[in-house]
């Protein structure tokens, strides 16, 4: 998994993935040298506790099951890493919070 310093890059926002088993992608920039990254996540046609996003593009895979969601944090809270971005930060944090 790829991981990107905080430290390193700023969140710019999200847009829709072209990938076709991913539903978002995240757009990330490095702070010196303005190079721009893409982080696609959260899996198709997989549901997802809440959209935070601010896009909605899913609602109808939106289940608010806080079990469901217990379940998804604690099985992929390993894959976090303290201060970094990644795909699983992304799902974690804007769909599954």
């Amino acid at each position: 998994m790829v991981y990107y310093s905080k430290k390193d890059y700023k969140l710019l926002g999200f847009m829709k993935s072209e990938r076709t088993n991913k539903k978002y992608k995240a757009v990330i920039q490095n702070k010196k040298t303005d190079q721009i990254k893409y982080i696609h996540f959260g899996q198709l046609p997989y549901e997802h506790y809440r959209d935070l996003t601010g896009l909605n593009l899913y609602p109808k895979l939106q289940h608010n099951d806080d079990y469901r969601r217990e379940l998804y944090i604690n099985r992929h809270k390993k894959f976090l890493k303290k201060n970094h971005y990644s795909p699983e930060y992304f799902s974690t944090y804007y769909l599954w919070s």
